[in-house]
């Protein structure tokens, strides 16, 4: 399955990232022919700040219904290898453009944590961690479309529990029933990413000053 207009957006944001003197780690592009989907795995490694976030993870999210819908609805797509597929242009998947950005932090900085004999120290440290950062994140400008959650994974040694990953997820949905021209979805995806790529400047800031002291 080939997606043009995809692979137009995923230039586009490699320039944009490129002007910003930003180097991922990972800048993968990612087909999964059984379910028509594609997408673009974006990381950004930032191991040692002082957050306490270790990477930063942001997927663009994409597929063949959605790839075929836009064509149909743009300007100059005649030859676009899905733009008479009927069964693809009338499916009710909705032409947005779904993105979701992960901030995982180092969890290694919670287990090493001194827990004085108590079992649920650390659980207890990451929980007062999220609380605050969460009563943070609710004073900020809300983005468009989105839905935050804690992805969390509970592990135990010796000393007792301890979360042995932790990461903030966002997403986010953009409706794109307005394009009509490769130009537009472009600039409209360089303004989303500028938004992500400040917000996620503005949770690192937030992430370090919500960050319990150790007991």
């Amino acid at each position: 399955m080939k997606y043009p207009i995809f692979d137009s957006i995923i230039k586009n944001i490699e320039n944009e990232i490129t002007k910003r003197g930003i180097v991922p780690s990972k800048f993968k592009v990612w087909k999964e022919s059984t379910i028509q989907a594609t997408g673009l795995e974006l990381t950004l490694d930032i191991q040692g700040h002082s957050s306490g976030v270790k990477e930063i993870t942001i997927n663009f999210d994409w597929d063949s219904f959605r790839e075929a819908k836009l064509a149909h609805q743009m300007k100059g797509m005649k030859k676009h290898p899905l733009v008479k597929r009927k069964d693809l242009i009338d499916s009710k998947v909705a032409l947005t453009l779904d993105i979701e950005t992960a901030w995982h932090f180092d969890e290694e900085q919670i287990t090493r944590l001194e827990t004085a004999g108590d079992a649920d120290a650390r659980i207890r440290y990451a929980s007062e961690w999220m609380k605050a950062l969460n009563n943070e994140i609710s004073l900020l400008t809300p983005l468009e479309k989105s839905i935050n959650r804690w992805h969390i994974e509970v592990d135990g040694d010796k000393h007792g529990k301890f979360l042995s990953a932790m990461s903030l997820l966002t997403y986010q949905q953009y409706a794109l029933h307005d394009i009509t021209e490769l130009g537009e979805i472009h600039a409209k995806v360089t303004g989303k990413l500028q938004a992500i790529l400040s917000r996620s400047l503005r949770i690192l800031e937030l992430a370090g000053r919500t960050r319990p002291e150790a007991a």
